[in-house]
């Protein structure tokens, strides 16, 4: 994410992001550090498990690769989907079975979609030259419906890991309502991560049982 600022870092003064661009050299220092950083923090994993450390690897090119790929319909959200819901397949490179952290995975790479798609509609006219973006080629009212239809789905998933997240799951159709009736997607999105954070802290206190 710190490289994607860097990267947007002249675009984002429009969205009032001014950090990279004002200070550019010490910004470009922490996006290093924190590169390296990585690098060595997946070296160290990679030396007790291999195959935790190559799925780690794989998810740093691809967000190495991601603000490059801002004019390619599809691929940027669906990059940040996969790469933020894939901790939830690491357990299984630790003996973990399938079923459950596929179903997370699932889930949560459907809610993040949809919650990303809130992030694009609420800078499709900032973006619109500069990238390419679902509501920019689908329309406003449609990146809307695919948005709520994306995380709903995603929270059927989840409720066929744990029937608790059903509770705390209708503060996120009430955010999704208010979506699809035409409120500031910035405000849904703030109702919508409070109701995600919800269930997060559900399924941790519950072991996802």
């Amino acid at each position: 994410m710190l490289q994607n600022d860097w990267r947007d870092r002249y675009h984002d003064i429009r969205k009032h992001k001014v950090v990279a661009s004002e200070h550019p050299r010490a910004f470009c220092g922490l996006v290093l550090a924190f590169w390296a950083g990585c690098i060595v923090l997946i070296t160290l994993v990679t030396t007790g498990n291999t195959k935790a450390g190559f799925v780690l690897a794989v998810l740093a090119l691809a967000g190495a690769l991601y603000s490059e790929t801002r004019k390619i319909l599809f691929i940027p959200i669906t990059l940040v989907s996969a790469v933020s819901a894939t901790p939830a397949l690491l357990p299984m490179a630790y003996g973990a079975t399938r079923g459950k952290p596929l179903l997370l995975f699932l889930s949560a790479a459907l809610i993040i979609f949809g919650r990303e798609l809130t992030k694009d509609l609420e800078d499709m006219y900032i973006d619109k030259g500069y990238k390419l973006t679902i509501p920019l080629v689908a329309g406003e009212r449609e990146s809307r419906v695919l948005a709520a239809v994306a995380i709903v789905t995603g929270l059927i998933a989840g409720a066929t890991v744990s029937l608790s997240v059903v509770l705390p799951a209708t503060i996120v159709l009430v955010a999704l309502i208010r979506l699809l009736s035409g409120e500031d997607p910035r405000r849904s999105r703030k109702l919508l991560d409070g109701g995600v954070a919800f269930i997060i802290l559900i399924l941790i206190i519950t072991g996802g049982g």
